[in-house]
């Protein structure tokens, strides 16, 4: 009976020294399983600078809103857009134009589809575009860089909180300004053409910064504008150095399409 009771307990160590191999193995391997799951959990932010992509197509270029200055405007002048010169994507004023400053957010634009004079805001609620591009920079050029960085972004934060309340779910981009070409009537400027180009990359530069701030995409278009002296190509203006011709509005659109927010 002893030598029983015996090999019973031996067989009971073995079992129990056997068992707790298996449980400390499977924690080991458990740990071991768990730790690309946590690495993987952690996904990188997206760049602030709109990459190259695949063609996102028309229907992309459809889903945006379009505000901005005269060269933005003239996405609908130029008829490059869907509804050509009758296109319900950019918003404006009567002017066609807009300047950035602190009270371009409460600017009245014409709204596209009702002809009626509503505030930017309420255009945006109205139309709750998938995309808003926002354009701004030459317009006050100058006195926008002697007035600092903060009252740039200030500016420009302004009309952004007011698209993000209007439409939350709209995605934000801001546009790249355009430089001018060396044809450029400088006479009215207190700089070189040069100098003035400058202070728009200054701005751009800004505009940068802000979406990296406040979690929006950049959209460099500049990059294919833009000849070695950092002045607009010259077959891309319309004659008087600053607005642009059609094809070069039509080489935008393929740039936005081929530089998709994903």
């Amino acid at each position: 009976m002893k030598k029983i009771i015996k090999k019973l307990s031996i067989i009971l160590s073995l079992f129990l020294c056997a068992t707790l191999c298996v449980t400390l193995f499977s924690a080991c391997g458990d740990g071991d399983r768990s730790a690309p799951t946590a690495a993987t959990s952690d996904e990188e932010e997206p760049p602030t600078v709109l990459e190259e992509s695949d063609d996102m197509g028309e229907d992309y270029i459809d889903s945006f809103v379009f505000f901005g200055e005269s060269t933005t405007y003239h996405l609908k002048s130029r008829g490059v857009l869907s509804g050509g010169r009758d296109t319900a994507q950019v918003l404006a004023d009567e002017s066609g134009t807009a300047i950035l400053d602190s009270e371009t957010a409460n600017m009245k634009v014409i709204h596209p589809e009702s002809g009626e004079l509503v505030s930017f805001g309420e255009a945006i609620k109205r139309k709750r575009p998938e995309y808003l591009l926002l354009t701004f920079g030459l317009n006050g050029a100058v006195g926008k860089v002697k007035r600092g960085e903060e009252y740039f972004k200030s500016c420009y934060k302004k009309l952004i909180d007011t698209a993000r309340s209007s439409s939350p779910d709209t995605k934000i981009i801001l546009g790249s300004c355009y430089p001018v070409a060396e044809n450029m009537d400088m006479s009215g400027y207190s700089v070189t053409l040069d100098g003035l180009n400058e202070r728009i990359e200054t701005l751009n530069g800004w505009a940068l910064e802000l979406c990296t701030e406040e979690g929006l995409r950049y959209l460099n278009v500049n990059e294919i504008l833009t000849d070695s002296n950092g002045r607009l190509k010259l077959e891309y203006q319309a004659g008087d150095g600053h607005h642009l011709t059609r094809d070069a509005y039509i080489k935008i659109i393929e740039y936005i399409r081929t530089h998709g927010y994903k």
